[in-house]
Parts: structure tokens; sequence; C-alpha cells
């Protein structure tokens, strides 16, 4: 039971460190220096960036899990 949690829980930050590293590299591949980019929507880059990352981390623990079971 706790190599479950352990395996879930290593899974799910490697789920969400790529997918932030991910996003973040999409997001500056995309600057235009000529155009400046509101504070707000700084703001609301970031909380989607974490949002989507925290996600992507459940996904990722789940798909272990379910990977963990079938075996």
């Amino acid at each position: 039971m706790l190599e479950t949690i352990l395996g879930c829980l290593k899974w799910g930050a490697v789920g969400f460190v790529v997918a932030f590293a991910l996003m973040k590299l999409y997001e500056a591949s995309h600057i235009h220096d000529d155009i400046p980019k509101p504070e707000f929507k700084v703001r609301q880059s970031k909380r989607a960036a974490i949002v989507l990352s925290a996600f992507a981390a459940m996904l990722s623990a789940l798909v272990w899990l379910l990977v963990q079971n079938w075996g």
C-alpha cells in the first residue's frame, strides 16, 4: 500500500514538472518583445500553468495506478 502511494506521488510529481516545463517553454517561444503583455495576462498565464500542471499530475498518477493494477 505504501509503495502504491509513493509511486502515485512520484509519477504525479513527474507529470507536474514535465507539463509545467513544457508550458513555460511554449510561452517563452511566443514572446514578442515589441508588444508588452498586461500584468493581468501574466498572472493569468501563471495561474493557468499551475492548474493545468496539477491536472497533468493527477492524470499521470492515475495512469501509473491503472498500469500497476493491470500487471
